[in-house]
């Protein structure tokens, strides 16, 4: 495989804690990614129906979705969370050694999904754990109008370690950073990546548009993050790469 990430990209990784890579997901892996998309909403709106409600956690039917740890539901998703690609992308960000640590559809419906606060991923977890890399595949083409993501680099934040983060008490965000600093805009075609560390600040826009809004995310770890004092697994922690070389999942 040709590599898609230059020298200059695994820089900026470590002095500003992101890159971007456009049109790098392979056509077949991008179908994959939008018929998962269709399929995980579609066994969410059976849920619904079985619960008799239109809204699960923070999705809302015909208005936001947030589909997590579910990438071995839909037919041929793993594909794409342990391809080539996704191998490179974690060699050149976190190493040789990678687990699964979290996967999510990020699901803006038109005119509905709304805005995301300024936070590191690791804002999340109340406790220190090492880095781990967070790969965003834009399922559409992303604007700023139908709320694409947007990272801060480290140049720009002046923080590249973990940061205490604030609920919001309207959206139920956390949020980390509170400066004026607008951010870098990932206005990319479908089939592009946005790559950041999980200490790195991002946030996203509202959808706008009369256009549905999708994203998948996943996250890899350079080792199985697991609760502080115990041996309990936190999210997933599916081996991928070892000493560099895949491991099998078959």
């Amino acid at each position: 495989m040709i590599s898609v990430i230059s020298e200059q990209q695994r820089r900026q990784y470590v002095d500003e804690g992101y890159f971007i890579l456009e049109r790098v997901i392979p056509e077949s892996h991008l179908q994959i990614l939008r018929d998962s998309c269709d399929h995980l909403i579609d066994l969410m709106h059976q849920e619904m129906d079985r619960l008799g409600t239109d809204h699960i956690h923070i999705s809302h039917r015909g208005k936001r979705y947030h589909i997590a740890k579910q990438y071995d539901k839909p037919p041929r998703l793993a594909e794409y969370v342990f391809s080539p690609l996704m191998a490179e992308v974690c060699r050149a960000t976190i190493g040789e050694t990678a687990y699964l640590f979290y996967d999510q559809y990020v699901v803006k419906a038109a005119e509905q999904g709304i805005k995301f606060s300024w936070h590191q991923d690791s804002g999340y977890l109340d406790f220190s754990h090492a880095p781990y890399v967070t790969v965003w595949a834009a399922v559409d083409d992303m604007t700023v109008e139908n709320g694409t993501a947007y990272v801060l680099p480290f140049s720009k934040s002046g923080i590249r370690s973990r940061v205490e983060h604030i609920r919001d008490p309207e959206t139920g965000d956390k949020v980390g950073y509170f400066g004026d600093e607008p951010g870098i805009p990932g206005i990319v075609p479908a089939g592009s990546l946005i790559v950041f560390s999980s200490l790195t600040f991002h946030r996203s826009g509202a959808n706008t548009t009369d256009r549905m809004r999708r994203a998948y995310v996943t996250q890899y770890s350079p080792q199985p993050i697991r609760q502080p004092g115990t041996d309990q697994l936190l999210h997933l922690g599916v081996p991928f790469l070892k000493d560099g070389r895949k491991v099998s999942h078959d």
